[in-house]
């Protein structure tokens, strides 16, 4: 039984489950693009997904898609392949994922077949489907997001800065060799989970701490509360009390391609030291970020569970006055109930809380 991954999200009020299709899609005449469109729907339904059934793929002169008529003021000016790959969130599996439809949904994100015709009823039977390794190679570093950071020097991005939370304390407690054992199995169950993200990039680490980059801020938002999860799943099954504080921010950075100290590229700017300054803010368990962050997440991933956590709240703990940074920043936080702080931080030397709201 064939499988494909959608992205289930809200958009402005409206439930959509976006499918994305190959490049293959482009070179299907208009009729079999509409039937197309009208087998995913009832595979979506009898599958349970709420929602406009929206298939998007990326052809030769831009981006495609097929939805009903009145969404489409709405999805012109939210809707591109970054967003939904960042948002896959259900895997679909039917029976009825085959011929024509599991040519074109199985291998969503390749790139040669946007130039090939489509090929005959007999060769699509006979046509082999795409290697698992060659999937793991799109999803862990998809080609736009690379040819992005080459083309020019500057970029906005989603910034996370994450820090394991008393490390000095984890060392006098086990000793310096099972602490640093600890923080090795850390480190390394924070990579896995980056490995499975859509555009999730290293940028460095820094003893306890990780600088990451992705491409929006629904995504940096799902990969912290993932991280927070597993890292608890951890400390229970090894009996420790391991915390991560994060801190998520969107800026334009400046990109630096020199490969110095191990690193292929780094970024630098006000903008990346005002990310820092966020999760300097973090206590332990604790995910904070900047408004426009927030509010770009929240639009994105409120009411849908992520990762098996089944109840996630927002919180809005207004302006701060940060260290380093001219403007007061609006800080948030999301987080799970009973495990998360979803407190304003308290004033230290390096923010000062200005004001306050709650959502």
């Amino acid at each position: 039984m064939n499988s494909v991954q959608v992205a289930h999200v809200r958009i402005q009020g409206n439930e959509f489950v976006f499918v994305p299709f190959s490049p293959l899609m482009a070179s299907v005449s208009a009729a079999d693009q509409q039937n197309l469109l009208k087998q995913m729907r009832e595979i979506c339904r009898g599958f349970g997904l709420n929602g406009e059934v929206v298939v998007v793929w990326q052809g030769p002169s831009g981006l495609g898609y097929l939805a009903d008529s009145r969404y489409h003021g709405v999805l012109s000016k939210v809707l591109n392949m970054t967003v939904v790959r960042s948002n896959l969130n259900k895997k679909v599996s039917s029976p009825a994922i085959d011929g024509l439809l599991a040519q074109v949904a199985l291998d969503p994100f390749g790139t040669a077949a946007a130039a090939t015709p489509v090929p005959s009823p007999a060769a699509r039977v006979a046509q082999a489907a795409p290697s698992p390794a060659a999937a793991d190679e799109h999803r862990s570093m998809p080609s736009i997001h690379a040819g992005a950071r080459k083309a020019t020097s500057n970029r906005v991005v989603t910034m996370l800065f994450t820090d394991l939370v008393g490390s000095t304390k984890l060392k006098q407690e086990y000793g310096d060799a099972q602490a640093m054992q600890l923080v090795r199995q850390h480190h390394d169950l924070v990579r896995s989970i980056l490995a499975s993200t859509a555009t999730g990039e290293e940028v460095s680490t820094s003893g306890d701490s990780f600088f990451i980059a992705f491409a929006t801020p629904s995504e940096a938002v799902t990969f912290a509360l993932r991280m927070q999860s597993r890292v608890e799943d951890m400390n229970e099954a090894e009996g420790t009390n391991i915390q991560d504080r994060v801190g998520i921010h969107v800026g334009e950075v400046y990109a630096d391609n020199a490969k110095v100290a191990g690193k292929t590229f780094d970024f630098n700017g006000i903008q990346v030291d005002t990310a820092a300054r966020i999760m300097s803010l973090a206590q332990g368990k604790q995910i904070l970020m900047s408004r426009f962050a927030y509010d770009n997440a929240f639009q994105m991933l409120n009411g849908y569970e992520i990762d098996g956590i089944p109840d996630i709240e927002w919180r809005n703990h207004g302006l701060y006055e940060v260290k380093g940074v001219e403007d007061p920043v609006e800080i948030c936080e999301v987080g799970e109930p009973g495990f998360a702080p979803l407190k304003p931080p308290p004033d230290s030397e390096k923010a000062k809380r200005a004001g306050s709201y709650r959502r």
